[in-house]
């Protein structure tokens, strides 16, 4: 959110410019609704190699999101650029990539990734695609409003395989 702000504040206030804030403003909440929904609320093994790494992967979870938020104020920046900047296009690429494969780490610490098994394995898969799909994006380097929308498409894309895999278990909302 920050980083739509600062971009915002320092860029021309037109339409693309505005549209394209809004759009990497969805960016930031899809790795929120991503988390949450996916780990947040539970709890990991009580084993130590399982606590361990369930701490270690919030940290480029962590990373992911202020690298975002930093490649926010140049994406919007850039807003009525042909193509989004290089640096700016891996940036965002990378931090959704790094995010979903960080996901992936932190799922298997989970008590739940043996309990929903049936969830958890092909979620792993699906954000492993993700965050492959997310590096094919950043590689094209596409307008910067394209590029933030079809990243808000792969997390919407992740998100929505998750929850279909929560309801077919009558899982969802399970802590």
């Amino acid at each position: 959110m920050i980083g739509v702000v600062a971009g915002l504040s320092a860029a021309e206030r037109d339409a693309k410019t505005i549209v394209t804030g809004m759009i990497a403003l969805l960016l930031g909440f899809g790795f929120w609704w991503i988390y949450f929904d996916l780990v947040g609320r539970r709890l990991p093994r009580p084993d130590g190699y399982a606590l361990s790494n369930w701490v270690m992967s919030h940290l480029p979870i962590t990373l992911s999101i202020a690298a975002a938020g930093a490649g926010m104020v140049s994406l919007i920046g850039h807003a009525h650029d042909a193509t989004a900047p290089a640096g700016t296009s891996w940036l965002l690429a990378g931090a959704v990539a790094t995010g979903l494969l960080a996901l992936v780490l932190t799922e298997r610490a989970l008590v739940d990734a043996q309990r929903l098994s049936v969830v958890f394995h092909p979620l792993g898969l699906a954000l492993s695609a993700g965050a492959a799909a997310a590096l094919i994006v950043g590689w094209a380097r596409p307008a910067p409003w394209l590029l933030a929308l079809l990243l808000v498409a792969i997390l919407c894309a992740v998100w929505f395989f998750a929850v279909s895999r929560f309801l077919r278990a009558n899982a969802w909302g399970q802590p």
